[in-house]
């Protein structure tokens, strides 16, 4: 009879180490699948030549705007000069959450600045000069930027331009006789300033958020590289 027992107490503890053995296999399986499918979503923004890149959390931009201002078209003219593709007079910019997983060839990234106190900082590749990412105070560590066709992409790119911003800097005027079904702000006066905030990708992609991450902003990644370069 004590012998019974001793069997059916070492049944009992054996299936009881068998189905938390099966819970956590389950657990991990789950995990395992919830991490590819976040690898699944995730995007690369890498320089032109490959050394150096972004993975991102989310393939969806949140916003896309047409940019003439002076500032854009300098920090470009600059990295063309350098061997980077040279700029359109209305560049694309395209917005993407802050939230990046994982910086490659972080060896060959640099931050540069047009100016003293500059409200926007670039980073660009040292070897092809490539801008890969722009953070700006009013970005709030929500978003991030970059230019389209100035950089490799895997992030969806369809997203149509919700508004053009800073025409009065624009140099070709012609271009501005092109758009015409979307928002023109010439010099972001109060009514255009109210005018752009409308817009909902705008207003949603500059709020301050809680919003969970998967991985760190830019500009940690900036804090990360030491000193900024100031071209002028």
């Amino acid at each position: 009879l004590p012998h019974f027992f001793d069997l059916f107490k070492f049944k009992f503890y054996s299936d009881k180490v068998l189905l938390i053995k099966s819970r956590c296999v389950k657990k991990k399986s789950t995990r395992n699948k919830n991490e590819r499918n976040d690898r699944d979503m995730s995007a690369n923004i890498n320089c032109d030549c490959g050394a150096c890149g972004f993975e991102i959390a989310s393939r969806e931009p949140c916003l896309s705007l047409l940019c003439g201002c002076v500032d854009c078209r300098q920090a470009l003219e600059w990295c063309a000069k350098k061997g980077a593709v040279r700029p359109v007079s209305l560049p694309e910019l395209i917005y993407v959450k802050s939230d990046i997983i994982a910086v490659n060839g972080i060896q060959f990234i640099r931050a540069f600045q047009l100016r003293p106190e500059a409200r926007s900082t670039r980073l660009y590749c040292k070897k092809c000069f490539s801008i890969i990412g722009v953070d700006h105070k009013s970005y709030k560590n929500n978003v991030f930027m970059f230019f389209k066709n100035h950089c490799s992409t895997t992030c969806d790119l369809s997203l149509n331009p919700s508004a053009a911003i800073y025409l009065k800097d624009l140099e070709e005027t012609d271009e501005i006789n092109k758009l015409k079904s979307i928002p023109l702000i010439y010099t972001f006066s109060e009514a255009e300033f109210r005018l752009f905030r409308s817009i909902e990708a705008v207003s949603k992609s500059f709020s301050d958020t809680n919003r969970p991450r998967s991985g760190q902003n830019l500009k940690s990644v900036i804090q990360s590289l030491g000193e900024i370069e100031i071209l002028n």
